[in-house]
């Protein structure tokens, strides 16, 4: 379609930075926020340690909390998620659908999707998040369950839990940020 200079560039190892990044930068999006992912979980917790207090001033943490709170606080803004239908195999480790649709389409500004458009035995396995046409992740990392880890990965690590508490084994995975045009 055509090609652009990015401004800026970086890559970010494991999903404690993309966390930390893609919380930073949706706190300023401004029109709109679109997500594209294999998994979207609105338990996640994006932050585990240097949580800012939540204020009026400090958006939440737990993802699908921070989206609508967004969405609430700042008129122009549209947030759209796309995530995979995914199949009857997965359904254990995902959130319900009902429980999603429910906490997550209750404001007509937060449009959820899933995407059960693909060939048998296929999925959806994009993970892109774009924020007011600026700033852009892409890479391996989804926000959903069981992906935030450290560097460090360590074998026991009591913020490596999931909503329900439960822990579960390091996870390495990297995604660029980019800004600009791009």
């Amino acid at each position: 379609w055509r090609v652009e200079q990015a401004e800026r560039a970086a890559f970010l190892i494991d999903a404690e930075d993309y966390y930390r990044a893609f919380y930073d930068a949706i706190a300023q999006a401004r029109y709109s926020v679109h997500i594209l992912g294999w998994d979207i979980d609105s338990r996640v917790d994006l932050l585990r340690v240097q949580k800012p207090s939540h204020t009026s001033e400090s958006p939440p943490t737990i993802l699908g909390e921070l989206l609508l709170a967004l969405v609430r606080q700042r008129p122009d803004l549209h947030i759209y998620a796309l995530a995979w239908d995914f199949a009857r195999v997965y359904a254990l480790e995902r959130e319900w659908i009902p429980k999603f649709r429910i906490a997550w389409q209750s404001h007509d500004k937060l449009h959820i999707y899933m995407d059960d458009q693909h060939p048998q035995g296929g999925c959806h396995h994009q993970k892109v998040v774009v924020i007011d046409d600026h700033v852009a992740f892409v890479g391996g990392l989804d926000l959903t369950q069981s992906r935030w880890d450290t560097s460090e990965h360590r074998l026991e690590d009591t913020r490596r839990t999931n909503s329900d508490g439960k822990a579960y084994p390091p996870f390495h995975d990297v995604q660029i940020i980019v800004e600009g045009k791009v």
